[in-house]
C-alpha cells in the first residue's frame, strides 16, 4: 500500500509539471508571458495602482505625427491610426483617460524621456532602457530598406556602408544599424514621406524605417514602379509601451490592461478594421491543438487519480478526517460571512486572529496571510487602535465574559461605526471564539441628521411666511398713513420730507428683507426652473450682506446675463455653503469673487476669496462628513459634504485650490442636459 501511495505521489507530480509546462507555452504564445505574469496581470488594479491613476488623472500619449496606418493625423485633423485603436482600447482597460498628443518623432522620444509625456509605442533598445521602462509586447513590426530599381549595388545592409540613407531623426533603425555598419551618411527627415521624396529625387541612395509606414508611403507617391522593398527585412521586433523611469506604477497598470486587450481579441478585432484579416490565424490553430493536448493529460491524470484513490484505504481515512473538520470550521464561520460588505474577524480566547475577511483587511490595510494567529493588538496600527483593540477588545472579553452578544456605536476619524460581537461554541456548547462584525453606519447618522435639518428648516420656512404676513401688515398700514402725512403736510419743509423719505427707504428695505427671507425658506420640489444666475446669486448675496458689510468683506461678481433650467434648490445650498465657507474664512476682511459660465452645456461656477486658506493636510477630507477646521461652536463640518452631494446629485464635479494665507478657490461644473457630464 505504501508503495501504491509512493508512485500515486510521483506520477502526479510528474503529471503537474507537465501541465504547467504545457499552460506557460500556451500562455507565452498568446499573451507573451509566462504563467507568473500571467497570474500577476490578470488580477485586478491594486489600491495603490488606482490611486497613482486619480492622481495622474489625464495621461498623455506621444508619438509621429505622420506614420500612417501606425498614426497619422487626417484631411479633417483627426489623429487616427491602427496604434491611436491600441491606445483607445487601453484607456477603456485601465478605467482612465489617455489624451493624445502628435508631434515629430525625435520630439516624441525627448518628451518621453524627459517625462513630459507618459506614454510612447516603440522597440525596446540598450539606449533607450536608460531613460525608459517597457512593458510587455503590444504588437509585432518589420524594419526595411527601400531603393531604387536601378540601385545595384545595396542587396542587404551590409551593403549601406558609405551610402547616403535616409530616415526620421530617432528612429530604431538608426540604432540597429549603428552597431553593424559603421560609414553610413544619413540623411535625417521628420518623417519617412520626405526620406521617400528623397529617394525618389535620387539624393539618397536608400531609405529605412518600418515596413508598413513605407508600404504606405510608396503607394501614396506611386513610386512603387521605381521603387523596390529589400527582402529579408533588417530585423523583425515586438513594439513594447515605454515609460519614463519614475513612473514604474503606471508600467504595471498598462501591463495589465495590455493583457486584457489580448485576452479580450481587442488585438484582432483592430487588426481586422484595418488590415481585413486578422494576424494570428495560425496561432488559434496552435492554440485549439494545445488546448486538446492539455485537456487529454487533465483528463488522463483524473482517471488515473480515480483510479488509484480506490485502492488507497488511508486516503479514505484522511478525507473524513478532513471532512469532519470542515464541518467544524463551516458552522462556525456561516455567521461570518454573512455579511461580506462589514468588517469581520473571528478571535479566541487569546485575543488571536483565527479568520477575517476582505473588508476588514483592506480597512486595516493589511494582507490575510500576515494576520491569522496574530494578537489583535500586535496587527493595529497607531493610527486605528482605539477603534480596532481598545473598544473591540473590550467587547469581545465581556463575550467570553458573558456568553451572550454585545454592540456598541464608536465613532472614528470622519466615521461612525456599528460594533457587535457574537460567541461562536462548539458541539459541548462552551464558546471557542468570538464573532466581531463592524458595520460602517456613517450614511444612516447622516441622513438622521440632514432629516432633523430638513424638518427644522421646514419649520422655519413655516415660521418666516407667519412672520412676514405679520411683519407686512403694519408695515402697510404704516405705508398708508405715510401717504396720508405726505398728503396733510407741508412737503416743501426739508426736515418732514427727508423724515418721510427715510420712512419709505426703511418700509422698502424690510420689505426686501421679508422677500429674501421667503425666497430663501420657500421649499422646492426636485423639478428644475428658469432662473438668471445673476439675480439668484444677488439674492443669495443678500443674505450673507450684513455679516459682509460688518467684516468688510467685498464681494465681485462676474457672470453674463445667464438664464438657465436647473434645480432651485440644490444650486442654491451650492452657493450658500460657497458664500458661507468663504464669509468664515475672511475674519478681518478681503474679497470674494464669483465667475459663472455657460459653455459647452454646462454651467461653470467659480468662487474665489482671499481667507486664510486650507492646509494641504486637510483638502482630501475636506468634503468628509462632519469634518471642519472651524472652532467648537462654529461648525458641523456637514456644509461641504452637502455642497458636494449636491453637486453630485445635479451630475457634475467639484474641485478645490487653496494656499495658506492667499485663499481658496472652488470650482463647479453642472451639465446642464443629458450626455454633457463628461468632459
Amino acid at each position: 500500500m505504501k508503495i501504491i501511495i509512493k508512485d500515486f505521489i510521483k506520477f502526479f507530480c510528474i503529471i503537474t509539471v507537465f501541465i504547467i509546462i504545457i499552460i506557460n507555452f500556451f500562455v507565452e504564445m498568446k499573451y507573451d508571458m509566462n504563467i507568473i505574469g500571467y497570474i500577476k496581470n490578470s488580477r485586478p488594479l491594486t489600491i495603490e495602482q488606482r490611486d497613482w491613476l486619480m492622481n495622474h488623472e489625464n495621461l498623455i500619449y506621444c508619438a509621429d505625427q505622420n506614420a500612417p496606418p501606425l498614426r497619422y493625423i487626417d484631411e479633417d485633423g483627426q489623429y487616427k491610426g491602427i496604434v491611436v485603436d491600441y491606445i483607445n482600447a487601453l484607456s477603456i482597460e485601465i478605467g482612465t483617460k489617455i489624451n493624445i498628443k502628435p508631434m515629430l518623432w525625435s520630439e516624441a522620444l525627448v518628451s518621453i524621456s524627459n517625462g513630459k509625456t507618459d506614454i510612447c509605442d516603440m522597440f525596446e533598445s540598450p539606449k533607450r532602457k536608460k531613460d525608459l521602462l517597457f512593458s510587455n509586447p503590444i504588437y509585432n513590426l518589420r524594419g526595411v530598406i527601400v531603393i531604387s530599381n536601378d540601385e545595384l549595388d545595396i542587396k542587404s545592409y551590409v551593403d549601406l556602408d558609405e551610402k547616403k540613407v535616409a530616415t526620421p531623426k530617432g528612429d530604431y533603425a538608426i540604432e540597429y544599424l549603428e552597431s553593424k555598419v559603421k560609414n553610413i551618411d544619413y540623411y535625417f527627415t521628420k518623417d519617412i514621406y520626405d526620406a521617400l521624396i528623397l529617394l525618389k529625387n535620387g539624393e539618397v541612395d536608400a531609405v529605412i524605417g518600418d515596413e508598413p509606414v513605407i508600404s504606405f508611403f510608396i503607394s501614396e507617391l506611386n513610386i512603387s514602379n521605381i521603387t523596390q522593398i529589400l527582402d529579408p527585412p533588417i530585423y523583425e521586433k515586438d513594439v513594447v509601451f515605454g515609460v519614463p523611469r519614475s513612473k514604474y506604477t503606471l508600467l504595471d497598470i498598462i501591463n495589465k490592461g495590455i493583457f486584457n486587450i489580448k485576452r479580450k481579441n481587442q488585438i484582432e478585432k483592430i487588426q481586422q478594421k484595418w488590415f481585413g484579416i486578422s494576424a494570428p490565424i495560425s496561432k488559434k490553430n496552435n492554440e485549439r491543438k494545445i488546448m486538446i493536448i492539455v485537456g487529454g493529460v487533465i483528463v488522463l491524470s483524473i482517471i488515473i487519480t480515480y483510479v488509484l484513490y480506490f485502492f488507497n484505504k488511508r486516503l479514505k481515512i484522511e478525507v473524513q478526517r478532513r471532512t469532519e473538520e470542515l464541518y467544524i470550521s463551516n458552522n462556525n464561520l456561516q455567521t461570518t460571512f454573512d455579511g461580506l460588505t462589514h468588517y469581520m474577524v473571528v478571535l479566541n480566547n487569546d485575543m488571536k486572529i483565527v479568520n477575517i475577511n476582505k473588508s476588514f483587511c483592506k480597512f486595516i490595510n493589511r494582507d490575510k496571510e500576515s494576520l491569522i494567529e496574530k494578537v489583535l493588538e500586535d496587527v493595529c496600527c497607531d493610527s486605528n487602535k482605539k477603534l480596532i483593540y481598545e473598544e473591540v477588545g473590550k467587547l469581545v472579553k465581556k463575550t467570553f465574559i458573558n456568553n451572550k452578544e454585545h454592540n456598541k456605536k464608536i465613532k472614528y476619524k470622519d466615521n461612525v461605526y456599528e460594533v457587535h460581537t457574537f460567541p461562536l461554541k462548539d458541539k459541548q456548547k462552551n464558546i471557542i471564539k468570538a464573532l466581531v462584525m463592524i458595520k460602517d453606519i456613517t450614511i444612516n447618522h447622516i441622513n438622521d441628521k440632514r432629516l432633523l435639518q430638513a424638518n427644522k428648516m421646514a419649520a422655519i420656512g413655516q415660521l418666516a411666511a407667519g412672520l412676514a404676513h405679520e411683519i407686512r401688515n403694519p408695515l402697510g398700514l404704516v405705508r398708508n398713513y405715510v401717504y396720508i402725512l405726505k398728503m396733510k403736510m407741508n412737503m416743501r419743509d426739508e426736515k418732514v420730507k427727508k423724515a418721510i423719505d427715510t420712512i419709505e427707504s426703511s418700509i422698502d428695505k424690510a420689505n426686501s428683507t421679508i422677500d429674501n427671507v421667503l425666497n430663501f425658506s420657500r421649499i422646492s420640489n426636485t423639478g428644475k426652473e428658469k432662473i438668471n444666475m445673476k439675480y439668484f446669486i444677488e439674492d443669495i448675496l443678500e443674505l450673507e450682506k450684513k455679516i459682509m458689510k460688518k467684516n468688510k468683506i467685498f464681494v465681485k461678481i462676474e457672470t453674463d446675463n445667464i438664464e438657465i433650467n436647473i434645480n432651485q434648490e440644490s444650486l442654491k445650498h451650492i452657493l450658500i455653503n460657497l458664500v458661507t465657507n468663504a464669509v468664515d474664512a475672511m475674519p478681518n476682511g478681503g474679497t470674494i469673487k464669483i465667475q459663472c459660465k455657460k459653455l459647452n452645456k454646462r454651467l461653470y461656477i467659480f468662487c474665489s476669496d482671499t481667507g486664510i486658506g486650507i492646509k494641504e493636510k486637510d483638502l482630501e477630507k475636506l468634503f468628509n462628513p462632519f469634518f471642519t477646521t472651524k472652532g467648537i461652536g462654529k461648525g458641523t463640518g456637514l456644509g461641504l459634504y452637502i455642497l458636494y452631494n449636491e453637486v453630485e446629485k445635479l451630475g457634475g464635479e467639484v474641485k478645490v485650490y487653496s494656499k495658506l494665507d492667499e485663499g481658496t478657490t472652488f470650482e463647479i461644473y453642472i451639465p446642464l442636459e443629458m450626455g454633457s457630464k463628461k468632459l
